[in-house]
């Protein structure tokens, strides 16, 4: 009878412990709901939502990730009908600053989900700027 219990519950065991093993593992840093991603990640994943810059116009027209819409700061809740629920955020500004972090949490709370941030902003950004 111990044999039979060990052999359906070892491999549901090990099946659970790798599962969590495998979510929790993921390159993705989770503050508060946002996920903080690096500038390789990011650049690989963004294609596959909306890229929104936060910086001013003025900044934005200066340099900018090639295929970005600007809203500057929070004239992006002005315009919400332009962004589709359905699709991943990718948000980005000069600095990994508090008004990235508070502009994603808004846009969470308005039912954007996932909301990506670029780790660092712009400033930290090594790739190709237009």
């Amino acid at each position: 009878m111990f044999l039979a219990i060990t052999e359906w519950i070892l491999p549901v065991v090990l099946g659970i412990s790798l599962g969590l093993l495998i979510a929790f593992s993921k390159n993705k840093k989770k503050q508060g709901g946002l996920l903080y991603l690096d500038p390789e990640e990011f650049r690989k994943n963004m294609r596959r939502g909306q890229l929104i810059d936060i910086r001013s116009e003025e900044e934005y027209n200066k340099e900018k990730i090639n295929g970005s819409r600007n809203y500057p700061k929070k004239s992006i809740f002005q315009n919400l009908y332009l962004i589709r629920a359905d699709q991943p955020i990718f948000l980005y500004h000069d600095k990994d600053s508090g008004l990235v972090k508070k502009v994603g949490k808004k846009l969470m709370r308005k039912g954007y989900n996932p909301v990506y941030v670029l780790k660092g902003g712009l400033d930290n950004w090594p790739f190709k700027k237009k």
